[in-house]
C-alpha cells in the first residue's frame, strides 16, 4: 500500500529534524547576540557605551534540541514511542526557551509532533 507524501510520517520527521537542527547548530557555534552597556570615563565626563556581544557559544543545552529531534526523527521512521518521546521533548524545550531560541525551533517541533501523530494513527505504516 502506498502512502502520499503528506500522510508519510518519515517526511515530517526529516523536515522537522532539519528545521530544529539548522538554527540550533548555528547558535551552538555562533552564540546568541546580547546587548551590553558599559560606562567609561574620559576625562571628567562619563559615557555609556552600548555594544552587541555574542555570548553562549558551545552551550551544551543546544545539543539537547538536536538529540531530541534526532530521536523523534528516528521514531517517525521506525518506532512510535520514540517519535512521541522525542517530539514532545523538543516541543517542551521549545516552549520553555521561547524567548531565546525556542521561537526558531517551534515550527520544527510542531512538524515532529505531526509526524508522531501520523505514525500513530496511520494504518499503512
Amino acid at each position: 500500500m502506498t502512502i502520499s507524501r503528506w500522510r508519510n510520517p518519515k517526511f515530517y520527521g526529516l523536515l522537522g529534524f532539519i528545521l530544529v537542527a539548522a538554527p540550533v547548530l548555528f547558535f551552538f557555534f555562533a552564540g546568541l547576540p546580547y546587548t551590553r552597556v558599559t560606562s567609561t570615563e574620559i576625562g571628567s565626563r562619563e559615557y555609556s557605551v552600548t555594544e552587541t556581544v555574542w555570548e553562549g557559544a558551545f552551550n551544551p543545552v543546544f545539543l539537547y534540541f538536536i538529540i531530541g529531534a534526532a530521536v523523534a526523527a528516528w521514531g517517525c521512521n521506525r518506532n512510535t514511542i520514540l517519535a512521541w518521546v522525542g517530539s514532545l521533548f523538543v516541543l517542551i524545550l521549545s516552549i520553555l526557551a521561547v524567548f531565546s531560541i525556542g521561537l526558531f525551533t517551534l515550527p520544527g517541533a510542531v512538524l515532529l509532533v505531526t509526524g508522531a501523530a501520523l505514525r500513530t494513527f496511520n494504518r499503512g505504516t
